[in-house]
């Protein structure tokens, strides 16, 4: 693994010129951890849900408290 010493020093050699194209490509990857990050989460935030959605008797618990709360709903 590159040390963070020897990124900084690499970019410290590069011509000045360059130093906004270095600056763009970190922010790129900012913004990709980010976008990375938050697909995780949905990806997790999905399978938890279908995990709950599996468990019948909480579902059946669920739709028994919206009903007392808010009516029974007409089945299609």
């Amino acid at each position: 693994m590159i040390s963070r010493s020897s990124i900084l020093y690499e970019i410290e050699k590069l011509p000045q010129k360059y130093i906004e194209e270095v600056l763009n490509f970190i922010s790129y990857l900012q913004q990709k951890h980010i976008s990375d990050t938050n697909e995780k989460a949905n990806e997790d935030e999905i399978t938890l849900y279908k995990l709950m959605a599996s468990d019948t008797e909480r579902e059946m618990e669920a739709r028994e408290w919206c009903n007392a709360y808010f009516g029974p709903t007409k089945k299609k």
